[in-house]
């Protein structure tokens, strides 16, 4: 842009809000590392008329899928650390759009966009 290229001020400022916002992001993946990784499913199984819930973890670890059952106990818990770490999730998506921004007005190359330089 025309003003972030001729005022210096206003450069620095948007530099500086870039750097805070890749600080941010840092941060928030430091955090989301440390919650549980995978998404809670529920199985139903009927067995004599009888109908048992079963809850469990689903997560990929390379090519295989693991299962991990979840007892009842758990289950709140998980159920909480899993509703943080998605927001965790969103807000990361919200700073790198808006590092995206910031970087289409610093005229920056953008190293995580979709596009690689082979394919343009």
């Amino acid at each position: 842009m025309k003003v972030v290229e001729n005022d210096i001020v206003v450069h620095g400022m948007l530099e500086d809000e870039y750097g805070r916002c890749r600080e941010v992001i840092e941060a928030l993946l430091a955090k989301a590392e440390n919650y549980p990784r995978g998404a809670l499913n529920v199985r139903r199984k009927q067995i004599k008329g009888k109908e048992y819930v079963y809850h469990y973890l689903v997560r990929r670890d390379g090519k295989k899928v693991i299962n991990r059952h979840i007892s009842e106990k758990e289950l709140p818990e998980l159920q909480k650390l899993i509703e943080e770490r998605e927001k965790c999730r969103m807000e990361i998506r919200a700073y790198k759009k808006r590092m995206a921004y910031l970087e289409k007005l610093l005229n920056k190359p953008n190293p995580g966009g979709g596009r690689h330089e082979s394919a343009a």
